[in-house]
């Protein structure tokens, strides 16, 4: 019996991050078809201040949180998905254009950022993110057929706009 806590505690870490390690990877090897794809058509590449996504939930109480992104953080743009990918936080979300939207909102900090929505490995997820020259960065995302949303403040309150389609509340 005393061995139990010194035995079933490294067994309960290990399983954790064998668990952590799988999922990482078979998300990797959901978006490679994707990945692949925006490498070979490269239209807009470049460097991010600051990135965030809201949690979802799970440990520490993580839903409706923005969690930063750590490390240096890089936006790659095809010409019909693009990736914000971290490498030192070992994150990477892929995103069809057609499968998202953007809108320019305040949510994370008061700086103007740009918020994105939409499917990445197989689950809801939304970004914030900032860049010297936001612009450019909205123009390459729109390319990608990603609808418009109107400024957000809350990022609970989503009115998306689409040049063919008109208003849709979310």
């Amino acid at each position: 019996m005393d061995l139990l806590p010194e035995v079933l505690i490294p067994l309960v870490i290990i399983g954790g991050l064998v668990y952590m390690f799988m999922r990482q990877n078979r998300e990797r090897a959901g978006n490679a078809p994707l990945r692949d794809e925006i490498a070979a058509r490269v239209c807009f590449e470049t460097t991010l201040n600051r990135a965030s996504f809201l949690g979802t939930g799970g440990f520490r109480g993580t839903r409706g949180v923005w969690i930063r992104l750590r490390g240096p953080k890089r936006l790659i743009v095809g010409t019909d998905a693009f990736m914000v990918s971290a490498p030192q936080a070992l994150s990477e979300f892929v995103f069809r254009g057609s499968e998202s939207s953007i809108a320019f909102g305040q949510v994370v900090n008061p700086d103007d950022c740009i918020m994105i929505t939409g499917q990445a490995g197989g689950r809801q997820v939304q970004l914030a993110i900032t860049g010297g020259n936001l612009p450019d960065i909205w123009q390459a995302l729109a390319g990608t057929g990603a609808a418009f949303v109107l400024r957000v403040v809350n990022s609970e309150s989503f009115i998306r706009t689409h040049p063919r389609h008109g208003v849709v509340t979310k």
